[in-house]
């Protein structure tokens, strides 16, 4: 039996211990989980080898598109590529619409006629030959399911949708010399040839932003744009003018590198771009944003950063977020950009915040909880959060744009055919 005088002494023990270990559960350990859904099934079969690696989705109003590539063979895909019935059909038509028929981009482009005694034709052709392109399969996803809806014989490279409908397409076909463009009015329902042999030199390009009639296209040193639906570019700025430009702000590495492409291009949902040098990447130790003029390509402004960028996304409401992490003391902040200016959103002090992941309905990042695996979710730009139990994206897995979740692909089975679900949190 305990003395007398040891009892309270055990009791207030026992007490702030209960404390500490209700508010460690409400404050850190209590994390919300994550629900896997019911198990659906493709309704097309895909032709193997499929390249998960590649799968890449945008928002398009509710629902999302998603690209993904093949190193099979379609026959009638090819044989659509090619001039016949299916190309005279589109080319009367104008445009081919995307559903159960899953038609074939190609058919609207027109095939270049080919010169045997043209030097440049031929050193074309035999690199297009030593670098073939496969196939590509657009597939559309309304949260609930997922269908292919159409198909392409070459290589998607960038697709982006407009909140109002506007869609762009970038892809690179067979014996078609640089990009082609395709263009949709009705969130990729119907899609109608826009370009062809437009964007030269733009080899891995990245749609920056869109409106209306004009998109902005990132391509390697220089940022492009089409003031009319596609049909037409312009280089609107490239890296020589940029690092021209109070060249004291750059670190002096980059000017060495003559191969690099330094910058990551942005678009605020106020229409303002933005450079970002010794960003995510850290080619540099301080980050460099300049602010571009989105009509004229004229320098705005710019401003040195003793820190880095490490990630920046466009969330709800095409609103622009980014992680930005100071050098010393090294601090992590989320900041909304918007018309030049930075909007701090959360702080974590010197806890690690990382892998910003931003949609039309929310923001999920990394942060630190002492044992720095929580992530954080929120619902209406960063206002209110709660914290997420982690989880790891893996192949086959990516982060629906439309809001509904993480999508994640299986593996066939004995039918072919490709299972999905959700996990949602």
């Amino acid at each position: 039996m305990l003395p007398v005088w040891i009892r309270p002494w055990l009791l207030g023990a026992v007490l702030c211990y209960a404390i500490f270990g209700v508010y460690w559960y409400l404050m850190a350990g209590y994390t919300h989980g994550w629900q896997e859904g019911k198990t659906l099934t493709l309704d097309t079969a895909l032709a193997e080898p499929m390249d998960w690696d590649s799968l890449e989705a945008t928002a398009a109003g509710a629902d999302a598109l998603l690209a993904v590539k093949s190193r099979g063979r379609d026959t009638e895909a090819e044989a659509c590529a090619a001039d016949g019935p299916c190309r005279e059909r589109c080319h009367a038509e104008g445009q081919v619409a995307t559903g159960p028929d899953q038609p074939v981009l190609n058919c609207l482009a027109t095939t270049p006629k080919t010169d045997k005694n043209d030097t440049q034709q031929r050193v074309d052709r035999l690199i297009r030959q030593s670098h073939p392109l496969g196939l590509a399969y657009l597939l559309r996803s309304d949260g609930q399911q997922v269908a292919m809806v159409a198909r392409l014989q070459g290589e998607i490279q960038a697709m982006r949708c407009g909140a109002e409908g506007r869609c762009y397409l970038l892809a690179e076909l067979p014996d078609v010399a640089d990009k082609t463009v395709f263009v949709s009015d009705d969130f990729g329902h119907h899609w109608r040839l826009a370009a062809q042999h437009a964007l030269e030199k733009a080899y891995v390009p990245t749609i920056v932003g869109i409106d209306g009639e004009r998109v902005w296209v990132d391509g390697y040193k220089r940022l492009y744009l089409s003031a009319d639906g596609g049909r037409h570019w312009r280089v609107l700025v490239d890296d020589e003018r940029l690092m021209a430009y109070r060249p004291g702000l750059l670190s002096e590495s980059l000017y060495d590198d003559t191969n690099s492409d330094f910058f990551d291009w942005f678009m605020d949902d106020t229409g303002s771009l933005y450079a970002v040098a010794g960003g995510r990447y850290q080619r540099a130790p301080n980050a460099v944003m300049y602010q571009v003029d989105a009509a004229s390509g004229d320098i705005v402004s710019a401003e040195k950063y003793d820190g880095a960028f490490t990630d920046i996304e466009n969330g709800p409401d095409g609103q622009l977020f980014g992680i930005y992490r100071s050098n010393l003391p090294e601090r992590y902040t989320l900041y909304r950009m918007r018309a030049g200016a930075l909007q701090p959103v959360r702080a974590s002090g010197s806890e690690p915040m990382r892998s910003l992941v931003a949609n039309s309905h929310w923001l999920l990042l990394d942060i630190g909880r002492n044992d720095g695996e929580h992530r954080s979710l929120s619902r209406d730009g960063g206002q209110h959060w709660r914290p997420m139990n982690d989880i790891r994206i893996h192949d086959r897995m990516l982060f629906d744009p439309s809001g509904a979740g993480i999508l994640h692909f299986g593996y066939t089975d004995r039918s072919d055919y490709y299972p999905y679900y959700w996990i949602r949190p």
